[in-house]
């Protein structure tokens, strides 16, 4: 049984395990432990631990506040973390100085929010400041303290190693469960919230590379690390944090500065800024070189096999290496195959190149030839492919591809190179490279008919020692043979004398028909050889030849009552093949299964075949369960290739669903079983037919729910939404949604029954009934309900979601705090994105996903959406956009993002877009923008789409007083060219702007759209 050593609570538990609180109690058992030859838990698993333990604690925390204008950092409010939370703290700290703060380690086992804690906790440890990274307050490093500069150079190191190791990952690691700090529930770190981290380091970058150059420049420091007995634990009478800052270890400055100088070419190479990385790489390297070899570095964890690949990559040269032959053999093939030959017979001995390499090698140029794209000798491609089969042959690897019908192409010259490439090797090969060699010629010559391979290898003194004495006597015959021409009638095995046949088996000819039965799909060939296996006489019947084929209870039920024989067989196949095709989305091959099996019942019935009355009448009941799960196909088909192309089929479709529901009403009649029922009213709601829905008895659970919503759906097209709709639809949501109590008989408003199923069987039809819904107006209801009864719970007007229809639901339910908003916002993203897959031009449900990516705080995610519902209002920024459908609360909603997401800039020129602007709120997000931006084509680009002089004035004076000249000529140059066409007309003037804003707009839509 596993057990989580650091949670108490969990059975069985060892004597000797440690939990979490006893490192409180006692500090020393951390060392203790950590000492162990492996520890379990390891020392990141102890970090996460000591992290998230406390997270469920609400705590309290003061934070920072950057004034702009002062360029300062503030707190606002008083920090409330309990000793114990803060006592967790340093012991995560100890453990990270215990690794010696190798960011290898900890950016491969920690998550990047535990990441971020770790250094926002070392901060208020060392600094004692509250930082939320990535902003940090300004810290001068030549008056820092020792601790301070070792955790100023950590955090900034870590910053581009962050953007490093997200821009090369592959894949997406394996999220780990962990507890995020500032929420209430255990959850996984989603991708949005990893990219929303790396995308906030992003625009600080600048600032980081900026403060370890400046370190580097840096002559009269003297580095510091923090040690593990640098950090004291707090104990019951402590009052205040104390820490041993004497604790702290000398490293080298050489090292020190080779490590800084080591990231810094990393990122350079990231970001193909060749000229930085080939600078910083070079004084890694001589800084490298001057270190001991046999001492351990206390510092520095550049390793010498990624540097020297580094100064590869930057043209730094290595003079004291010599090339490998992996380098040599690149550098060939640049250099128009220039010694590749000597390349690949040194390689034979030394095979130190991947076999990949060498394959690909044969690949270009075996392509090269063909499209003449170079011109090279003419034996090379042969040359280099039988060199390529020795490597094989002494790697003893599994040999693809033509050698052997290239050497036999070749004639005599194709063994001469093969035994070319042979000779290189044999005077260095071993015993068992030699075994490996003689056992492949072997093998050609009896096998590979190689005309004059034998004798070949006979007659050469240098194969003998190859073989032993068995062997050459084969080697002698084979060679004989050779030399031998034999008659034509030897080489032939027509002789005109007629075949014998093999008798086989009774087994191995059920086994054959079987496993055809099993593979075959063709209702002929499927009939045919059930007929075949049902004279053999087996024990078993032929449908339990697979175990994985079933049945629906009701339709198993249906096969069985046939009469034992062919037909029941044939029927059960014929079922359980349609379904494996509808797995495979086949749709169109099922439904010609049920047709074909549908026919053949028939015709057995009118034949008489079915023996007695009840034979027949079983044999009925199963083509009718069986036309209706052909229709439960045909509705599947129709869903997955929605929207509906063939009107006549999609009639007939109608026509059949209304007669299956119909068999509802009769109760001497056969009642098709529910997923059919359930399909089949979903499918009359996405078609309109809502008459017939609303009409229809609602003693089924399942068809409530449609009928309401149709309800609905005829309200809007007769009223169009001009009326309060009826209640019955937000009832039922909320019995289903509300507090899990027993309210089966539950009375609606009319005062009749609204159910008699219990309130799971109406969630659980209504969440699948959702996933199902295809037409426009029908998800247009559904989504406004769920809109409007997430704002009732919420009741919060600034996250309030907005979209159509939404005042004619109710403003208020009873007992608001037993509703699972989580669940019913999760609902609704999933219809949202259902509904935008088939109707991606809908502008209300793509503002309502910007509106609830916002309310949820995916700020990225939300532009993205109300970007694109202004693309598709505007006909892609091509006309003007309508305010009845964007309105001034989605650009104010988009100015937030922006200043949530530090593009103030952005959030400055979305300000002119609302009806009237809001100066004070541009000339805030104006000032803001100090840092944020620090790019001056961004800028230019961004200030060329202001059309608003007053900010523009406003502009001009911030950086005037910043002295920010640049900038400063760049506002005044566009208040300029305002100026030039303040004469025209207004609606000249007007259609100016609106140039202006759609560029602006296709700025932005390049950044968080495409």
């Amino acid at each position: 049984m596993d057990v989580d050593l650091l949670r108490p609570g969990t059975v069985p538990i060892s004597p000797d395990t440690i939990l979490w609180f006893e490192f409180l109690l006692n500090p020393s058992l951390l060392q203790k432990h950590l000492s162990k030859p492996f520890p379990d838990p390891s020392p990141t698993d102890l970090i996460i631990k000591f992290i998230t333990i406390n997270s469920d604690q609400k705590e309290t925390e003061s934070k920072v506040v950057i004034d702009v204008e002062l360029n300062e950092v503030k707190s606002n409010g008083i920090n409330k973390w309990s000793h114990r939370n803060l006592a967790l703290k340093i012991l995560s700290l100890k453990v990270a100085a215990y690794l010696k703060w190798d960011l290898d380690v900890l950016e491969k086992k920690l998550p990047l929010p535990i990441q971020l804690t770790l250094l926002q906790d070392l901060f208020y440890i060392v600094a004692d400041v509250l930082v939320e990274i990535p902003i940090i307050p300004e810290f001068f490093m030549e008056t820092a303290s020792d601790q301070l500069l070792f955790t100023l150079v950590l955090y900034h190191r870590w910053h581009l190693r962050a953007i490093i190791c997200r821009a090369l990952s592959n894949k997406q690691p394996k999220q780990q469960l962990l507890h995020i700090p500032g929420t209430q529930e255990s959850t996984y770190v989603p991708p949005g919230i990893v990219d929303d981290v790396i995308r906030k380091l992003e625009v600080h970058v600048p600032s980081s590379v900026s403060a370890l150059n400046n370190v580097l420049q840096m002559t009269d420091i003297k580095p510091k690390v923090l040690s593990f007995d640098t950090f004291r634990m707090l104990t019951e009478d402590s009052t205040e944090i104390k820490q041993n800052w004497e604790n702290m270890y000398l490293v080298n400055i050489d090292e020190f500065k080779c490590q800084i100088h080591y990231d810094l070419a990393m990122f350079h190479l990231l970001r193909e800024e060749y000229r930085d990385a080939k600078h910083h790489i070079k004084r890694a390297k001589e800084l490298y070189s001057n270190f001991n070899s046999t001492e351990n570095l206390m510092y520095c964890k550049v390793q010498k096999e990624f540097l020297e690949g580094c100064c590869l990559a930057c043209e730094v040269p290595l003079e004291e290496i010599m090339p490998s032959l992996t380098q040599r053999l690149h550098a060939s093939i640049k250099d128009q195959y220039t010694n590749i030959l000597q390349i690949l017979q040194a390689d034979n001995i030394f095979r130190e190149i991947p076999q990949v390499y060498r394959d690909n090698l044969e690949l270009d140029v075996q392509g090269g030839l063909v499209n003449r794209k170079f011109v090279v000798a003419r034996d090379l491609l042969l040359q280099i492919e039988c060199l390529n089969l020795v490597r094989k042959i002494l790697d003893d690897s599994i040999i693809l591809g033509d050698y052997v019908t290239e050497i036999k192409a070749a004639g005599a010259k194709g063994l001469d190179i093969l035994f070319w490439a042979l000779e290189s090797v044999l005077e260095k090969a071993t015993t068992m490279d030699k075994k490996r060699i003689s056992r492949y010629l072997l093998y050609l010559i009896n096998t590979a008919n190689v005309e004059g391979l034998a004798s070949r290898v006979f007659n050469d003194p240098s194969y003998a020692p190859l073989f032993d004495e068995t062997e050459l006597a084969t080697l002698q015959q084979a060679a004989i043979c050779d030399e031998i021409e034999l008659p034509n009638l030897l080489l032939h095995n027509d002789w005109g004398i007629p075949s014998v046949p093999y008798i086989q088996k009774s087994r191995i000819e059920i086994f054959e028909l079987e496993q055809k039965l099993l593979e075959s799909y063709n209702p002929s060939v499927i009939r045919e050889t059930l007929i075949q296996l049902d004279g053999k006489h087996r024990m078993k019947t032929s449908h339990i030849v697979n175990d994985c084929w079933e049945l629906p209870l009701p339709l198993r039920s249906a096969v069985i009552a046939v009469p034992k024989g062919f037909i029941q067989d044939y029927s059960y196949i014929m079922l359980a093949k349609s379904r494996e095709l509808v797995t495979f989305k086949n749709f169109n091959n099922a439904i010609e299964l049920f047709k074909v099996l549908d026919k053949d019942l028939q015709d057995h019935v009118k034949s008489g075949n079915g023996g007695n009355s009840g034979g027949s009448s079983s044999i009925l009941k199963l083509c009718k369960l069986a036309n209706w799960e052909c229709l439960l196909v045909e509705i599947w088909k129709c869903f997955y290739t929605w929207p509906i192309k063939d009107v006549g089929e999609v009639q007939s479709m109608i026509v059949r669903s209304k007669q299956c529901l119909g068999a509802l009403q009769g109760s001497d009649q056969l009642i098709p079983r529910q997923e059919v029922i359930e399909y089949c009213t979903v499918f009359l709601l996405n078609v309109g037919e809502w008459d017939y829905l609303t009409s229809m008895e609602k003693r089924w659970s399942y068809t409530e729910f449609a009928s309401v919503i149709s309800s609905v759906c005829q309200d809007i097209v007769k009223y169009k939404g001009t009326r309060k709709f009826p209640r019955d639809a937000w009832d039922m949501i909320l019995t289903a949604f509300g507090p899990t109590r027993d309210q089966s008989q539950k009375r609606n408003s009319s005062g009749s029954n609204s159910s008699s199923s219990t309130l799971k069987d109406i969630a659980a039809n209504i969440a699948l009934t959702l996933t199902r819904l295809r037409e426009p107006t029908v998800l247009t209801v559904v989504i406004s309900l769920l809109a409007r009864l997430r704002n009732v719970l919420r009741d919060e007007s600034s996250l309030e979601l907005h979209t159509q229809y939404l005042s004619l639901w109710p403003a208020g339910v009873p007992n608001a705090n037993s509703y699972n908003i989580r669940y019913i916002g999760e609902l609704l993203f999933q219809l949202l994105t259902q509904a935008l897959k088939y109707h991606p031009c809908n502008v209300p449900w793509l503002r309502l996903m910007g509106d609830l990516n916002f309310v949820l705080n995916y700020y990225e995610s939300a532009m993205r959406y109300y970007l694109d519902a202004i693309m598709v209002a505007s006909d892609l920024f091509s006309q003007p956009i309508p305010r009845a459908q964007i309105d001034d609360l989605v650009y104010r909603r988009m100015i937030k993002c922006c200043a949530h997401l530090q593009c103030y800039t952005q959030a400055a020129v979305l300000c002119q877009f609302l009806e009237e602007v809001d100066y004070s709120l541009a000339f805030k997000m104006a000032a803001s923008d100090q840092k944020s931006c620090a790019v001056a084509d961004a800028m230019d680009a961004y200030y060329h789409c202001i059309w608003d002089t007053t900010i523009l004035e406003y502009l001009v004076q911030l950086h005037t007083k910043r002295g920010e000249h640049h900038r400063k000529q760049l506002a005044i140059k566009v208040i300029g060219l305002l100026e030039l066409n303040s004469n025209n007309n207004e609606e000249i003037q007007r259609e100016a702007a609106n140039i202006r804003k759609a560029r602006f707009l296709r700025a932005l839509a390049k950044q968080y759209v495409y």
